[in-house]
């Protein structure tokens, strides 16, 4: 098997197994409940996780973000939270530092930008962005449609709910 073949079928296997995603590219063990919430992301459509500060969440939201993106085509992630803060210099900032953590190789098929991330050759098919919730803008996730269409929601208690009926349309 060459080495083209030998990533297609890992990125095939990464599909349903987030977890070695996780392990195998970014190099680190989850804990259990990140595991938990991994394995819960293929399962379902939808789900909350519901934990205080400084459990690694928002790492969690960065190995899901960079896992989807690397695993289906075409894929489109809409990462959003209550404020600016808390989604660029907390959640994009964390999506950074794993980014920076995958293998060189892997890091060149993606190009990381203040608010997007992209998959280089496929920018208009394959990317995640950032964009602040805001109950007087919820157009700001309105429009996104792809075979393979992900929200990510950090801080989810602090969203409007008109944002979450946006989303809906989306999906």
């Amino acid at each position: 098997m060459n080495d083209k073949s030998k990533v297609i079928s890992r990125l095939k296997r990464f599909k349903s197994d987030p977890t070695a995603f996780v392990s195998e590219v970014l190099g680190v063990t989850p804990d259990k409940w990140q595991k938990d919430a991994l394995d819960s992301i293929v399962k379902h459509d939808r789900i909350a996780i519901r934990s205080g500060h400084g459990t690694g969440k928002s790492s969690y939201l960065s190995w899901v973000a960079l896992w989807f993106l690397s695993s289906r085509y075409p894929a489109k992630i809409a990462c959003t939270a209550p404020t600016a803060h808390q989604l660029q210099d907390i959640l994009w900032s964390e999506l950074g530092k794993w980014y920076r953590k995958m293998p060189k190789w892997y890091q060149d098929q993606l190009a990381l930008k203040a608010d997007r991330l992209e998959v280089v050759g496929s920018e208009a098919e394959a990317y995640c962005v950032a964009r602040v919730s805001r109950k007087e803008n919820p157009e700001s996730l309105q429009g996104f449609h792809s075979d393979n269409m992900l929200f990510l929601v950090d801080e989810a208690s602090g969203v409007p709910p008109i944002i979450f009926e946006v989303a809906q349309g989306s999906l």
